[in-house]
């Protein structure tokens, strides 16, 4: 029976840590969003015709650079870009988000 309740505060910390955490990508649906995806391409094949896939502001990173576009990746975001053409392209490569600079 200890070395049960010894693994029961063990295990349970872990388990609260795991779905604490966030990803910067969530798939929303009309009932509710799933927020634990680390790149666009998976969290827009999991949001299919029944969803989008959006942006987690609670998990986004402050922001490097003070150009207008900005890539957002699960490494952080990159505001570099002076037009959409190239924060695309930088996006494309990084299976990532290109997103206007909300701080400028």
């Amino acid at each position: 029976m200890k070395k049960i309740i010894k693994l029961t505060f063990f295990i349970l910390p872990l388990l609260f840590t795991k779905f604490a955490m966030s990803a910067p990508y969530c798939a929303v649906f009309s009932w509710g969003k799933q927020c634990y995806y680390y790149n666009y391409d998976s969290c827009v094949q999991a949001a299919g015709t029944q969803g989008a896939c959006t942006i987690n502001q609670k998990e986004i990173k402050p922001p490097s650079g003070g150009a207008p576009f900005c890539v957002v990746a699960s490494y952080g975001t990159q505001c570099w870009y002076y037009n959409a053409q190239s924060c695309r392209e930088a996006a494309t490569l990084a299976n990532a988000v290109c997103a206007i600079n909300s701080n400028r």
